[in-house]
C-alpha cells in the first residue's frame, strides 16, 4: 500500500484507523429512533466488493454492556455496564467516536445476566439500555452492531447459569443452547425490528468449546472436535437467522453477522454460511497473535507476511463480505511498531474491502497486569483519544 507518511507526524494510531475508513458522500438521512427515511439497502448484489464503503471502519464499545458476572441467574440489572471499570456510557463518548471519523460502532451485549425468569424473558431496563446506546450511535451517522456476547459458557456453568454452550456430546445440553439463544433473539429481533439497515445483528460472539484444549486453536489431535463444534455452531447460527428473518419490519433484509468457531479464520472445518442474502462474515483478528497480544515487540516482515498472504486472503476467499468485529495490537510501550502494523493491517482492509471494527478496552501501557490486554484509544472519562 502507498505509506501513509502522515501518520508520525501527527503521532495518532486513532487518526490513522479513522483516515482508512471509507466516506462515499451518501450519507443517509435518518430521525432520532434510528428509522429509516431514505433506504439505501443493498440487496442481491455482491456486497462482499462494497463492504468498506458500507460499514467503513468501526470502534467497539469494549467491556460495557458485555461486562458479566457469572455463578448466578439472578437479574444483576444496569450496574453491569461499568462492573467491569467502563464509566457509564453518554451520548457525548458516542458523538466523540463519530466525530473521529469512524462509521460503524460495535456494541457488545451479554444478556444472561438480566434474565426476568427461566422462560429467558429479558429485563425490560436492559432492552431499553441497549436501545438508548443504539439509538445515539445512529443519531450519530453511524453504523451499530449489536449481539450475543459472553453468554458462551462451559458445560458445566450451564448448572448455575442462563446462557448457551458448544458441548462435546450432550444433547441436552445442545438443546437447552439452542432454546437460550432462539429466546434471546426473537425478544431482540422483535424489538429491533423497525430499524433500518444501520442497526446489523451479529448472532453470536467467538461461538466456541469453552474450557477445552481447542478452545482458541486447533491442539494436536483436536481436528474432528473442532469439525464436530463448527456443525453444531452451524445450527445454532440457522436458528437464530431464521427467527430474525420471520420475526417482521426490516429484520427480512438486515445485514447479519455470522462467525465460525471462535470467530477465528483458522477454525473453519466443519462451517458454513446458513442459506440465505444479506450475510456477512464475523471474523476476529488480533493477528499476528504474538505482536498483537504475544511476547513480539517489533513489527517483522514475517508478521507482515501473515497478514498479507494469510489473514486476508484466506477471508477474501470466502466468497461473502467480511467484517473484522474485533482487532488491535496491545500497547506494550512500542507505538512506532504499532503504527506499522496499523498501516499494513489497515491498509489490507482498505485493499480487499474488508472493514474492521478496534477493540478497545480504555486500558493502555503501563496499565493492566496483563500486557495482551492493553487495548485502550479512547478516553472515554475525558472524552479525548490516547494517540
Amino acid at each position: 500500500m502507498k505509506r501513509l507518511k502522515t501518520v508520525l507526524a501527527v503521532l495518532s494510531i486513532a487518526l490513522f484507523l479513522t483516515a482508512c475508513a471509507s466516506t462515499d458522500g451518501s450519507e443517509e438521512k435518518k430521525d432520532s429512533s434510528g428509522k429509516e427515511t431514505e433506504k439505501t439497502l443493498i440487496t442481491n448484489i455482491a456486497v462482499s466488493t462494497v463492504a468498506n464503503n458500507l460499514w467503513g471502519n468501526g470502534w467497539n464499545l469494549g467491556n460495557t454492556l458485555d461486562a458479566k458476572t457469572d455463578g448466578s441467574k439472578n437479574n444483576l440489572g444496569l450496574s453491569t455496564e461499568t462492573s467491569w471499570g467502563m464509566p457509564k456510557t453518554t451520548q457525548a463518548m458516542i458523538d466523540a467516536v463519530a466525530a473521529k471519523g469512524f462509521k460503524t460502532i460495535r456494541v457488545p451485549v451479554s444478556w444472561h445476566n438480566h434474565m426476568k425468569d427461566a422462560n429467558y424473558t429479558i429485563d425490560e431496563k436492559w432492552l431499553a439500555r441497549v436501545k438508548e446506546i443504539v439509538d445515539w450511535s445512529i443519531g450519530a451517522g453511524m453504523n451499530v452492531i449489536i449481539n450475543i456476547h459472553h453468554d458462551n459458557m462451559t458445560e458445566d456453568q450451564m448448572k448455575s447459569n442462563y446462557g448457551f454452550c458448544v458441548p462435546e456430546n450432550n444433547a441436552a445440553l445442545k438443546e437447552q443452547s439452542l432454546a437460550y439463544i432462539k429466546a434471546v433473539w426473537t425478544q431482540v429481533a422483535d424489538y429491533f425490528k423497525d430499524y433500518n439497515e444501520k442497526l446489523i445483528f451479529e448472532l453470536l460472539n467467538e461461538p466456541r468449546a469453552v474450557g477445552t484444549a481447542y478452545e482458541w486453536y486447533t491442539a494436536s489431535g483436536t481436528e474432528s472436535k473442532v469439525k464436530a463444534a463448527n456443525k453444531i455452531i452451524v445450527e445454532y447460527e440457522k436458528a437464530a437467522l431464521d427467527i430474525i428473518r420471520s420475526s417482521g419490519g426490516n429484520n427480512a433484509t438486515r445485514y447479519v453477522m455470522v462467525p465460525p468457531y471462535a470467530a477465528s479464520p483458522s477454525m473453519l472445518d466443519g462451517w458454513k454460511m446458513p442459506e440465505g442474502e444479506n450475510l456477512i462474515v464475523s471474523a476476529h483478528a488480533y493477528t499476528p497473535y504474538d505482536f498483537c497480544m504475544g511476547k513480539d515487540n517489533v513489527f517483522t516482515n514475517a508478521h507482515k507476511d501473515n497478514i498479507e498472504n494469510w489473514l486476508f486472503k484466506t477471508l477474501s476467499s470466502l466468497g461473502y463480505p467480511v467484517i473484522i468485529g474485533e482487532t488491535s495490537a496491545s500497547d506494550k510501550n512500542n507505538y512506532s511498531e504499532r503504527v506499522k502494523w496499523a498501516e499494513c493491517f489497515y491498509g489490507q482492509g482498505k485493499a480487499n474491502n474488508i472493514s474492521i471494527i478496534l477493540w478497545d478496552n480504555m486500558v493502555v501501557y503501563p496499565k493492566g497486569s496483563d500486557k495482551a490486554e492493553r487495548h485502550g484509544y479512547f478516553n472515554r472519562e475525558k472524552l479525548s483519544w490516547y494517540y
